[in-house]
């Protein structure tokens, strides 16, 4: 299951995340799909992105953000989402700006192709 429209895709995307469901947050990424979350690890796919996401899950973690940038072309979009991670005590663990890629599928669905976590906060 996708995103029915890239300016959807951010609520989707932290709402399964605080669910804990890492098989159901995968499912926002194509099959061939790329994340990173530090610029240097990359998971590659549904299942890797879903190993990748699984830890900060089961550590309790939480996300809240909003989109700061949707731009569409034909069946390609770029956004951008500003993301905070807390903890249980509602700490702030880590933030940035995320920059990613998604695509319009034969579905009608939107899903990401290139997810860079903190892509559009991080320093050359």
């Amino acid at each position: 299951m996708g995103s029915p429209s890239p300016e959807q895709t951010a609520a989707l995307f932290f709402e399964r995340f605080n669910s804990g469901d890492a098989a159901g947050f995968a499912k926002l990424y194509a099959e061939d799909a790329v994340f990173t979350y530090n610029g240097q690890d990359v998971a590659v796919g549904p299942e890797q992105i879903e190993r990748a996401v699984a830890g900060f899950m089961l550590g309790g973690f939480k996300m809240r953000g909003r989109n700061v940038g949707v731009f569409v072309m034909g069946d390609t979009a770029l956004t951008r989402f500003a993301w905070e991670m807390f903890d249980g005590n509602g700490a702030t663990v880590a933030n940035g700006v995320s920059a990613e890629v998604q695509r319009l599928g034969p579905d009608g669905l939107w899903r990401f192709i290139i997810d860079d976590a903190g892509g559009g906060s991080r320093a050359a």
